[in-house]
């Protein structure tokens, strides 16, 4: 998708049911039409949206940021957040290879949440039987975005 701007913005999403204690999230996004933008991190808290999809966001003042409106399409990304526990740090970076080689991509929030990417030609359900499989092994837990 191309550009109308080389300049990234923040969209703001408010949170009615603050997750981990945050009550909104900012992204960063390009603006790609009227009140349009395409979202170009990772959330971590917004469980409703995903890496690229363009989202409808308004500001209310032009000294703003827009706020999320709604979805306009779907960019197939999926996002499934993981949280290494304790246990689980030793190995930590055998997990995030195994994610890589599954089709993810990562970002780290804190050295134990990992926002992973999956972009839409991967099939996830191989890494999400992984992830079931550390989850029962106590080693992390993990939540998928909506996608739909």
């Amino acid at each position: 998708m191309s550009d109308d701007s080389d300049e990234l913005v923040k969209v703001h999403f408010d949170l009615p049911e603050p997750d981990m204690g945050v009550g909104g999230e900012s992204l960063w996004a390009a603006p790609v039409g009227l009140h349009l933008y395409e979202l170009r991190n990772s959330p971590w808290h917004v469980r409703t949206v995903n890496w690229l999809d363009v989202v409808e966001a308004v500001a209310a003042k032009d000294n703003e940021w827009p706020e999320f409106v709604r979805v306009h399409k779907r960019s197939g990304h999926r996002t499934v957040h993981i949280y290494v526990l304790e246990a689980g740090q030793a190995q930590k970076q055998e997990i995030l290879d195994a994610c890589n080689r599954l089709g993810a991509t990562y970002e780290n929030m804190n050295d134990k949440m990992y926002a992973l990417d999956f972009p839409p030609e991967i099939r996830i359900e191989a890494a999400i039987d992984y992830l079931v499989k550390l989850k029962d092994e106590d080693l992390l837990d993990w939540r998928i975005n909506d996608f739909e």
